[in-house]
């Protein structure tokens, strides 16, 4: 606990913010309370005026903290939902400035990463959002790296996507602040198959992920699914798809902002970590299933994404 007190987080309101979002957050905090029976966390609901702020679900909620006392947080999550733009405000963007200036820690729950963006707190981070902002978010904040993860931590800053991706954001800052046994103890209670992880991506098709991403970009990506294990060139796949090297570099950089060899690599992280999660497979033999020529690239690759080594997360 810092300084031998409970971390103090704050969620701060806006008009029409989603209530699942906000709401699986919250619970998380609640139960690691309960579970541990300690006094782990204690949250505040703000909102900018001190109002009552009404959800998407049109249920209202009274803050209990005043946006004056916003700095006595160790974080401050801003929840949002549907209209997020319309609901944009600029006293809102001067205050989030203020806390980013003064060190504090934020996050934003569902489509909020897009408030934090026209803010200009986001510059030179990398987030994620909802997957139906995504490609919105690319276009407009250009010098942001959007990412199709669950959620996203960049040092100070704590994104997630919309439904309950941001009770998997806050165990996995339950399992940061406390142990992943803590963390596992809220899962159970919740009913939770499996604790999502840093780095999982958030399954939506290229088409609903990136409106207006052409048919081939598509393709590319589903021949890399299925050829994990052999692995393809970049240039084979183009050649495949009859586009050329250069045509299919920029249209992974638009819409998805990496290249094809990067997000080539993220599918066979991806494939490795669930060979290790659910088949009794040696890490050597899994290193070569999908692709890896030695044990140690593939040991250095998964710790660079996963940030745990292939070892470690056979024992978990």
């Amino acid at each position: 606990m810092p300084e031998g007190r409970p971390y103090r987080y704050g969620f701060l309101l806006t008009p029409d913010f989603t209530l699942i979002a906000f709401s699986s957050a919250v619970e998380v905090l609640r139960m690691a309370n309960l579970t541990s029976q300690q006094e782990l966390y204690r949250w505040s609901v703000l909102s900018l005026d001190d109002r009552p702020v009404a959800s998407s679900a049109s249920f209202e909620i009274q803050p209990n903290l005043p946006f004056a006392h916003a700095r006595e947080l160790d974080a401050l999550f801003v929840c949002a939902g549907v209209n997020v733009r319309k609901n944009w405000d600029a006293r809102l963007g001067t205050e989030l400035r203020r806390l980013a200036a003064a060190n504090m820690p934020l996050g934003a729950l569902c489509t909020a990463s897009y408030l934090l963006a026209k803010a200009g707190v986001l510059d030179d981070y990398r987030c994620t959002v909802h997957w139906e902002y995504i490609a919105s978010m690319r276009e407009e904040f250009p010098r942001l790296t959007v990412k199709d993860d669950i959620f996203e931590i960049d040092r100070k800053r704590y994104t997630c996507a919309g439904g309950t991706a941001p009770l998997d954001l806050m165990l996995y800052l339950v399992s940061r602040d406390y142990g992943r046994d803590v963390a596992f103890d809220i899962s159970e209670e919740f009913t939770v198959e499996r604790i999502r992880d840093l780095g999982e991506t958030q399954e939506v098709s290229v088409r609903n992920q990136s409106p207006g991403a052409p048919d081939y970009l598509s393709d590319a990506v589903q021949l890399m699914k299925h050829n994990v294990s052999e692995r393809l060139f970049v240039e084979e796949i183009a050649e495949y798809l009859k586009v050329s090297t250069r045509q299919l570099e920029r249209a992974f950089k638009r819409y998805f902002n990496t290249s094809p060899s990067q997000y080539y690599l993220r599918v066979r992280l991806n494939a490795a970590r669930n060979l290790l999660r659910h088949s009794s497979m040696t890490v050597r033999a899994i290193a070569i299933e999908t692709g890896f020529k030695s044990l140690q690239h593939f040991s250095k690759c998964y710790f660079d994404h996963f940030k745990v080594r292939p070892t470690q997360e056979r024992g978990r």
